[in-house]
C-alpha cells in the first residue's frame, strides 16, 4: 500500500471517530430508571402501662382523656348530676382513651374508659349501679335500665366480657364491660371503625417490682395479689426486678 493511500485511511478513520465523538457527547443523557422501594408505614400503636393496655389506630389520632375534659365538651358536671340522680357517686375514675376520626368526639371510633373496682362487682352488678356512666345513665322509661343492660357475650383480649348496644344515640354505639384486675373497662364503640380497632386491643400484664424485694404471697390473697404472685409474674419479676428476692408464702 503506497504511503499516500494509508494517510488518506488514517485521516478518514480519525475523522469518523471524532465525528462518533462530537455525536455522543451532545446526546442528551439518558437518566437509569429508578424504582423505589414500596415502604409500608408501621402501624401505630397507643401503648400505656400504668393504664394496662395497647391497640392499633391506623389513620386516626389518639388522646388521653378525663372527666373535666369530658365535662367542659358537654357542658355540665355528669358526676355531681348523677349523684344527685342516684344519691352516690359513680366508681372512681382511673383513665381514659379517646381515638379521634377528625377531631369528632361525638361518633368516634373507640374510647375506654378505666374505674376502680376494688370491691370485685361483677359487670351485672356495676350496670346496675352505675349504668354507661358517663355517657348514658338513668332510666328514662319503665323498661329502659333492662332493655339496655349488657346481655350479650363478648371477647376483648382473652378475656369475656358483655356488651348492649343504645340505638337511640348517633352511630347506635356499643358498649363493652370487662372486668380485670379490680378494674372496670367501658369500651364505646362505633361502626365497623371501632369494631377494627378493638380486635387489635391488647392487656397488658400488670405486674410490679415489690419495694423490699419481696412480694407477698401469704394467704388470704385478693385478685390483685393472686396475679402479683402468679407463677407467670414471678418469672416476670426475676427477669425485670434487681432487686427481687422471691414470694413470701
Amino acid at each position: 500500500m503506497q504511503r499516500g493511500s494509508a494517510l488518506i485511511i488514517l485521516t478518514v478513520l480519525i475523522s469518523l471517530g471524532l465525528v462518533g465523538y462530537l455525536i455522543f457527547t451532545n446526546k442528551s443523557p439518558v437518566s437509569p430508571k429508578i424504582i423505589s422501594p414500596k415502604v409500608e408505614e408501621s402501624s401505630k400503636i397507643y401503648k400505656s402501662q400504668s393504664l394496662g393496655f395497647e391497640f392499633l389506630y391506623d389513620g386516626y389520632s389518639v388522646k388521653e382523656d378525663s372527666e373535666e375534659e369530658f365535662d367542659n365538651r358537654g357542658n355540665g358536671d355528669f358526676r355531681k348530676n348523677f349523684k344527685s340522680y342516684v344519691g352516690y357517686e359513680p366508681g372512681k375514675f382511673v383513665g381514659a382513651v379517646v381515638v379521634l376520626k377528625d377531631n369528632s368526639y361525638q361518633e368516634n371510633p373507640l374510647t375506654v374508659w378505666i374505674f376502680d373496682n376494688p370491691s370485685g362487682l361483677s359487670i351485672d352488678n356495676w350496670y346496675k349501679n352505675f349504668w354507661y356512666y358517663p355517657f348514658v345513665w338513668g332510666d328514662f322509661t319503665s323498661m329502659g335500665k333492662i332493655t339496655l343492660a349488657p346481655k350479650d357475650e363478648v371477647t376483648v383480649s382473652g378475656q369475656i366480657g358483655k356488651s348492649g348496644v343504645i340505638d337511640y344515640q348517633p352511630g347506635k354505639p356499643k358498649f363493652v364491660y370487662v372486668s380485670l384486675n379490680e378494674k372496670m373497662f367501658l369500651f364505646r364503640i362505633i361502626g365497623e371503625e371501632g369494631s377494627k380497632i378493638l380486635e387489635s386491643f391488647k392487656f397488658l400484664n400488670n405486674y410490679t417490682c415489690p419495694e423490699n424485694g419481696w412480694e407477698n404471697c401469704m394467704p388470704i390473697l385478693n385478685s390483685e395479689a393472686q396475679i402479683q404472685c402468679s407463677e407467670e409474674a414471678l418469672i416476670w419479676k426475676k427477669v425485670n426486678c434487681p432487686n427481687f428476692q422471691g414470694a413470701a408464702r
